[in-house]
């Protein structure tokens, strides 16, 4: 069972950071270098809608197996030792997804609602003001998430 959570943890890590990757590192550079800003902005709200939705399903995944994987990791150590200690990366890895989860929410719930609004009114200005604040934060959370990754695999 445990191998199985640690599984589905991994792959929901995996779309958010792979997706970031690619939105920064490929899709952004890109529609940037070939599209005006206008079918550019309608594009992004497409491509993000897809994206956000699937990181929506990964924070969910991230939560309830890296909960119940911690809980578990806890109570086991609580059981043999008489107190729960998790490895330092571990504690690292939470508090940065927790913060990364936290930025998502106002990419998601702020930021890309307010970027729908704007290209729906065909407020480009609004609209690019709000792309450039997701973006920021996306930058944000993707450095958040390397150093989780990091802590997990350095701080064990």
């Amino acid at each position: 069972m445990y191998d199985l959570l640690k599984l589905l943890h991994l792959i929901a890590a995996i779309v958010w950071m792979g997706g970031m990757t690619f939105m920064l590192i490929a899709l952004r550079p890109a529609t940037l270098a070939v599209m005006e800003a206008q079918p550019r902005a309608v594009l992004m709200a497409a491509v993000w809608q897809r994206f956000f939705v699937a990181v929506l399903i990964a924070i969910v995944v991230l939560l309830a197996t890296g909960g119940y994987m911690f809980g578990g990791t806890m109570k086991a150590a609580r059981d043999a030792t008489g107190h729960g200690v998790v490895p330092l990366g571990w504690t690292v890895m939470t508090a940065l997804g927790g913060l990364m989860f936290l930025i998502f929410g106002h990419i998601y719930f702020a930021g890309f609602a307010k970027f729908r609004r704007a290209v729906a009114a065909a407020q480009w200005p609004v609209a690019a003001k709000a792309a450039g604040q997701i973006h920021m934060l996306m930058v944000t959370n993707f450095v958040l998430g390397w150093a989780a990754i990091a802590a997990v695999k350095l701080l064990a």
